[in-house]
């Protein structure tokens, strides 16, 4: 076991003295040559092939700088056998979050896509442009009342649900139009109330909430689109939100 040498060793001696962040970023420079080094070795072997190296080399410096910051070089050791399993352990870690992130992604996609294909009328094909408009501007509402729909915490008191962005206008109409929609829940028949409950407010996929009702996918589509059209009309009986068609 050795420790560095020459200026190196000078960093390490200051930088444990004085904890100046410049020194940290002069040490955090000169390792990254093996920071790096250690990247490109797990992007050689990376299993998600559309993440670009620069996202393995950003998680390698994070580990490098915590490694920097609880390294301590009176004890003999090489910094680069220290800081190796860290930045590694690093690296995994960002490639952890980056995987669930964009499964979540995946999934919110596959959920907005069901949602529109639930909306959309096959049949109008040939329709006039009136028609169409008429057609386009009832998807579009459909597909606004979803996204009022999700993520509202409907169940959560209303302490629990205030952040600043609450106190924006378009927050406060946004609270007023969630809190109709839980109401206007209440009045639905029992299965869309199941099927609106828990395709927004849980995420559930149709083919998951067919299976649990005993229904067909194709069955849970229409009355997905069926409750989407009874909950318009009942905002629609809402003037003072401002809603209209």
């Amino acid at each position: 076991m050795h420790v560095d040498t020459g200026e190196t060793a000078a960093l390490w001696e200051e930088f444990a003295r004085s904890r100046a962040a410049a020194l940290r970023e002069r040490l955090a420079s000169h390792y990254l040559p093996f920071a790096r080094m250690l990247a490109a070795k797990m992007y050689a072997n990376r299993t998600h092939l559309q993440v670009e190296f620069d996202e393995y080399l950003q998680y390698a410096r994070v580990g490098l700088l915590e490694a920097v910051d609880r390294f301590d070089s009176t004890r003999g050791f090489k910094f680069e056998t220290y800081a190796a399993s860290r930045i590694n352990g690093a690296i995994l870690n960002g490639m952890a979050s980056y995987s669930e992130v964009h499964e979540q992604i995946a999934a919110r996609k596959r959920l907005i896509e069901e949602r529109m294909a639930s909306l959309k009328e096959p049949e109008r094909t040939t329709q006039r442009p009136d028609d169409l408009f008429g057609y386009l501007a009832e998807l579009a509402i459909g597909l606004a009342v979803g996204f009022a729909l999700d993520d509202t915490g409907m169940y959560q008191e209303p302490e629990q649900s205030v952040s600043y962005r609450d106190y924006t206008y378009a927050s406060v109409e946004l609270a007023q139009l969630r809190a109709r929609l839980k109401a206007l829940l209440d009045t639905l028949p029992a299965r869309h109330a199941q099927v609106i409950r828990g395709h927004y407010l849980q995420q559930l996929p149709f083919e998951q909430l067919a299976e649990m009702l005993a229904l067909s996918r194709g069955r849970i589509s229409q009355i997905h689109k069926e409750a989407l059209l009874k909950l318009r009309e009942g905002l629609r009986a809402t003037p003072e939100l401002n809603w209209s068609g």
